[in-house]
């Protein structure tokens, strides 16, 4: 009975055991199913924000500051010591090239001119008394050469052939004189008219307003009109020694002329001689003269340009050493800004490139230009605090110059203003946010959606790289679309994906 009873135990063990062990058979085998229905389950798709590929423009740049300023601008400075007598503009009032600006007052100049023009006037009293006693000394030799030429005719007829032949001679050799006197007269007067054109250059040379090689020119001219004096001269010293050969020839066939006579003709050569000197000394007296009113007109400040009136730094009364500033003109037809590039961006800057300006501030106004001229040297600001709101104070620039294609007649000379400088510029070509391109062992590349709307990668080439956007030169087309993955979430080749709605974009 005990035994049945052990028995009966071990069977409902054994049969316990059997179930629990075929519960957990069905247990596993379901596990392994399951597993196995999500191991060859295909993938969720990925919500991805997709763009279209558009054309555009795409460009690299340069931004500096600059300040403006007007063409041809300017500070007059004084041209001589003295007093301003009186300022003859007011700031903003348009001038026009020649028109006179500030009056300055020099009382010594005024004197010296003064000084000079009666040395010129008792000078000319001189000629004119000579030039009478030239005429006189000419009437008495007259006189006495045809009391001369009756006695003449009392000699024998062969005599008289023979100094007839002489007088003409003589005649004719006078007639040569006076010409070779003329010309030398007009060599001398050649010679003060080349001189007075060197002078006036030479005014021109030091303001810098005419090259160098037209002085030259002028100095060339003037030697050249000193060495025509000086053969006219010669010239009339030979035909003066040819001409009183003739006389000593006529003097020995006839009778001597009279004591009279020989004194009128020294008196006569004297006059003369006094009239060339005279003529020279007033000459002289002449250029002195001219040289101190061109000075004087130093002392009247001249608009150079025709433009506006932008600072006055003096006032009636005022004091002023030469090369003390006197005023500043602009031509407001043109407006330029003025740049201090560093070495670096100097070196990637050309003649002619496009600029965009504006004005340091919000939603400025934006205004073209060009490059018009570029240093070719760098340089360093020597005074305390020069540049010192672009921290370049102890750094070497290079000055550039950028023209605006219009004038704005808004900006402020002597403000300053944003430049933008267009390096390189692609327009109308495939056109990318920087963040749209991807990167594998550095190849580009970006995501694709096949039909099935998996993700895939497409390989392409890169151009022009700008700030935010880059060139696609080739591997894409306008019109495509690209997949942009965000952060959070990486794409896989073959990963299936969904458009982003906006309700993900908002849950993101």
């Amino acid at each position: 009975m005990i035994l049945g009873e052990v028995g009966k135990k071990r069977f409902k063990n054994g049969v316990r055991l059997l179930v629990w062990s075929g519960i957990l058979a069905v247990v596993s085998a379901g596990g392994w199913l399951v597993y196995v229905q999500r191991l060859n389950r295909p993938p969720e798709p990925v919500a991805v924000r997709s763009v279209t590929v558009e054309l555009g423009t795409i460009e690299t740049t340069i931004n500096e500051s600059g300040t403006v300023e007007l063409g041809g601008q300017q500070t007059l400075t004084s041209p001589t010591e003295g007093a301003v007598e009186r300022v003859l503009v007011t700031l903003g009032d348009r001038v026009r090239s020649g028109q006179q600006l500030i009056v300055l007052r020099n009382p010594d100049r005024q004197t010296i001119l003064s000084t000079q023009q009666l040395a010129i006037q008792k000078q000319e009293l001189t000629l004119a008394s000579n030039r009478q006693k030239v005429a006189e000394a000419a009437a008495k030799l007259k006189a006495y050469r045809e009391e001369f030429q009756e006695i003449i005719k009392q000699r024998d007829i062969k005599q008289k052939n023979d100094i007839a032949t002489k007088q003409l001679e003589i005649r004719e050799q006078e007639f040569t004189l006076a010409r070779s006197r003329q010309k030398l007269k007009e060599a001398e007067e050649k010679v003060t008219s080349e001189q007075r054109k060197l002078k006036d250059l030479e005014d021109l040379d030091r303001r810098g307003f005419i090259p160098r090689n037209e002085l030259q020119t002028q100095q060339e001219a003037v030697r050249g009109a000193e060495s025509g004096r000086r053969d006219a001269q010669l010239a009339v010293s030979t035909d003066t020694l040819k001409l009183q050969r003739l006389e000593i020839k006529t003097e020995l066939i006839a009778p001597q002329l009279p004591e009279k006579a020989i004194a009128a003709q020294n008196d006569l050569r004297e006059a003369q001689l006094a009239v060339s000197t005279d003529i020279r000394e007033l000459q002289r007296l002449q250029l002195d003269l001219q040289k101190s009113q061109q000075q004087l007109q130093e002392s009247s400040v001249i608009a150079p340009i025709s433009g506006k009136v932008l600072n006055i730094m003096v006032k009636d009364g005022d004091g002023v050493d030469r090369k003390n500033n006197l005023l500043t003109l602009g031509d407001p037809a043109q407006e330029l800004v003025k740049l201090q590039l560093s070495t670096l961006n100097a070196a990637q800057i050309k003649l002619g490139q496009l600029t965009r300006i504006s004005v340091i501030g919000p939603t400025p106004q934006i205004y073209t230009g060009r490059v018009q001229s570029l240093y070719p040297q760098a340089t360093t600001g020597e005074k305390e605090g020069e540049n010192s709101s672009s921290g370049r104070s102890n750094q070497a620039t290079v000055p550039a110059t950028v023209k605006l294609d219009q004038p704005t007649s808004t900006l402020i000379p002597g403000s300053k203003v944003n430049v933008e400088i267009i390096l390189q510029q692609r327009q109308n070509v495939v056109v990318l946010n920087t963040e749209a391109i991807q990167r594998d062992r550095a190849k580009p590349f970006v995501w694709v959606r096949d039909s099935q709307g998996k993700a895939h990668k497409r390989s392409v080439n890169l151009g022009l790289e700008g700030l935010t956007t880059v060139e696609v030169s080739s591997g894409l087309q306008a019109g495509e679309q690209i997949l942009l993955p965000s952060a959070e979430e990486s794409l896989e080749e073959g990963t299936p994906t969904i458009p982003q709605t906006n309700s993900d974009e908002l849950k993101k």
